[in-house]
């Protein structure tokens, strides 16, 4: 009798972990933080970037909006990848947009589960909300005082359809030797960074944080997994050393369950070590 009863227990048991952990992914968390760059011209002193990755099959609420704004909002969104997976409603995907283009202009890239389905209708969807899509390219920001940085891009480094090169490539206007911030879905992308180059922040997503995570680690942590699991990682670099920041995403993957990671996403200032006095603390331009 003893027997069933501790079956008994260990089912509610379990039962009631699966519960805490479904309750525990839907618990969005707005992280606000700082990050100084030696490279930062003056005059982006202060810029408010939001960045947020892996949305899935998440709708993104309207409270999470008025969070961002109550604290200041942002000048940029940055959405990096897995906005979809297969079979997420075209409208849904439209919503969250549209909820997003309430902070700032949206800049995105491609993430792995993007390309669960054809990925055109995707691309063509994102034109028509005016999410710019960074496709191994670089686009630069700049104040009205001529000061500029460069924000590049990279397909999905996980199904291999990046190109670093490519997308740091350019050397029109010198932008090359620009402050770079770089959008990638998948942390893995900072193995593939050569040491000469110009990159001084790179903005990941991808892991989830581990998503069902244990005091010792992550439960599955995927195939070929980066080193690089959530929050900070400074980088060795010839030029520059990057600084890689990767987030725990919005949604999850697979099962809707998260253990000792936090559904999130960042406001993060930047910070020039020589902040101009007076200076244009405006948008950048698109």
């Amino acid at each position: 009798m003893w027997i069933a009863w501790v079956i008994i227990i260990i089912a509610a048991a379990a039962a009631a972990a699966l519960v805490y952990m479904w309750r525990l992914s839907f618990r969005y968390v707005l992280d606000e933080q700082s990050a100084a760059f030696e490279r930062l011209p003056a005059a982006f002193d202060g810029t408010s970037v939001l960045f947020i990755s892996d949305v899935h099959r998440r709708v993104i609420p309207a409270a999470v909006i008025e969070a961002v704004k109550a604290v200041g909002g942002a000048e940029l969104v940055l959405i990096g990848g897995d906005l979809r997976e297969k079979s997420v409603p075209a409208a849904r995907i439209r919503a969250n947009l549209r909820r997003l283009s309430q902070i700032a202009p949206m800049y995105i890239v491609h993430g792995n589960h993007d390309y669960d389905e054809d990925i055109r209708p995707y691309e063509v969807l994102l034109e028509e909300e005016r999410a710019r899509l960074l496709v191994n390219e670089s686009v630069i920001l700049e104040k009205r005082d001529g000061s500029r940085i460069r924000l590049a891009g990279v397909d999905d480094p996980r199904t291999f359809q990046d190109k670093l090169g490519l997308a740091l490539s350019d050397c029109e206007d010198g932008r090359d030797k620009l402050f770079t911030i770089l959008l990638a879905h998948d942390p893995i992308v900072a193995n593939r960074l050569s040491g000469g180059a110009q990159v001084d922040l790179i903005l990941a997503g991808h892991t989830h944080g581990g998503q069902i995570a244990l005091p010792s680690g992550p439960v599955w942590r995927g195939q070929e997994p980066s080193r690089y699991l959530r929050g900070w990682y400074e980088l060795a670099g010839e030029t520059t050393r990057p600084r890689l920041f990767v987030s725990c995403g919005f949604g999850t993957s697979r099962l809707p369950l998260r253990l000792m990671t936090q559904a999130q996403l960042h406001r993060i200032i930047l910070r020039s070590p020589k902040p101009a006095s007076g200076q244009d603390r405006s948008s950048p331009d698109r």
